[in-house]
This record gives structure tokens, sequence and C-alpha cells, in this order.
């Protein structure tokens, strides 16, 4: 296998989208925490956030959406389709953490945003369902998207995409890309090398277990 992890790099396009979703977010949390979420109107957010109410619903259906600050790209089928191919032909594990940096982009190192959306679960309570049910949608668009990778993949094939592997395999990589992205100085580039590595790694002392 190469030493080497080339990346799929992240459109300028979906950049500036997640950057603009991650100040609408920060602006609607911000307003939140400051004067409670009932009392905080999208006409406030969008201020904040210097964009216009129609731009805030290009990315939130609702303030509630906007305080829990995801930030993840929208897992549309459109979307999924064009990383499939950006990565087809790659290794099933670097193809399944470019798909994570796909979808989380780098909010994943982001120890204040996971802080504050937090505290507003705790603060607001009734956010718990929203953000359970956003979780779930994620994670079933991943996973699907996984699945398509290793049917892909002549070391996997059909036959041994199931479910479950490719729930494994996404939990291998979301679990180290957590703990390696909170270490100081470290880029996304070498992010990528070193949960590559760190899969092979683990699945070559399985297989020798």
């Amino acid at each position: 296998m190469p030493d080497t992890v080339p990346s799929t790099p992240m459109g300028l396009r979906d950049r500036k989208r997640l950057e603009t979703r991650r100040r609408i977010a920060d602006a609607a949390r911000s307003l939140a925490l400051e004067q409670d979420i009932d009392h905080t109107t999208i006409e406030q957010i969008a201020g904040r956030a210097e964009v216009s109410p129609r731009t805030f619903f290009n990315y939130f259906e609702s303030k509630e959406d906007a305080v829990l600050g995801h930030t993840e790209l929208d897992l549309t089928p459109e979307a999924l389709d064009a990383h499939l191919a950006a990565v087809a032909g790659e290794p099933a594990a670097q193809a399944v953490v470019d798909l994570a940096f796909l979808v989380f982009g780098d909010s994943f190192g982001d120890e204040r945003q996971r802080h504050e959306r937090k505290e507003v679960i705790v603060r607001f309570p009734q956010l718990m369902r929203r953000q359970v049910s956003r979780m779930t949608s994620v994670a079933e668009a991943m996973t699907g998207a996984v699945r398509t990778i290793l049917e892909r993949d002549p070391v996997w094939g059909p036959e041994a995409a199931t479910p479950q592997a490719a729930e494994m395999l996404l939990g291998m990589c979301m679990t180290a890309l957590r703990s390696t992205a909170r270490q100081d100085g470290t880029d996304a580039e070498q992010v990528r090398t070193q949960i590559v590595g760190l899969i092979r790694d683990t699945a070559s002392r399985i297989a020798a277990a």
C-alpha cells in the first residue's frame, strides 16, 4: 500500500457554505445563551450573522436547528454520489476517512463548538429530541455511503459489505478522528494520514490475533 494518503479536498463552494453555516450557528447559540431561546428570533440571528433571513433558511429549517449548530454538509444523495465518485479506486479505509472529512469539515477538532452544543442541550433540554433525530439521520446516511465504498472495494465486495461492517469501520474512523484532532498542532492532512494508518494497523493486528 502507498505510504502517502492523497486527500479529496473540499471544494471552494462547500467551504463557503460550511463557513456561512457555522457563522449562523454561532450567532444563534450566542443569542440563545444571552437571552433565552424563546426570546431569540430568526431576524436577530440573521442580523448578527450578517446574512438575510432568506439565506438563513438555506441552511437551517428553524432557529432550534441553528442553535444546535449542526455544521455538517448537507447529506443529499447528490453530495454523497459526488464524493463516492471522487474516492472511487481508493482503499476502503482512506475513502471512509475522506467521507468523514467531507461531512464534518474541520468541525471535528473544534472543542469550543462541542462544549457549546453540550451547554445548549443542558440549558434547553427540549432540543434533545431534535439533536438525536439529526444524529440518527447523519449516521444512517454515512453508513449507507460506507456500505457503497465497501461494495466497490475488491477486498470486501457486496457480500462482506454488511450494515454491521459499515458501522464498525465508520465507528473506528470517527473515534480515531475525534481523538487525533484534539492533538495540538495537527493539521488536516496529518489527521488523515494518522487515522488511515491506525485503522490499517488495528485491522492487521485483529487479523493476526
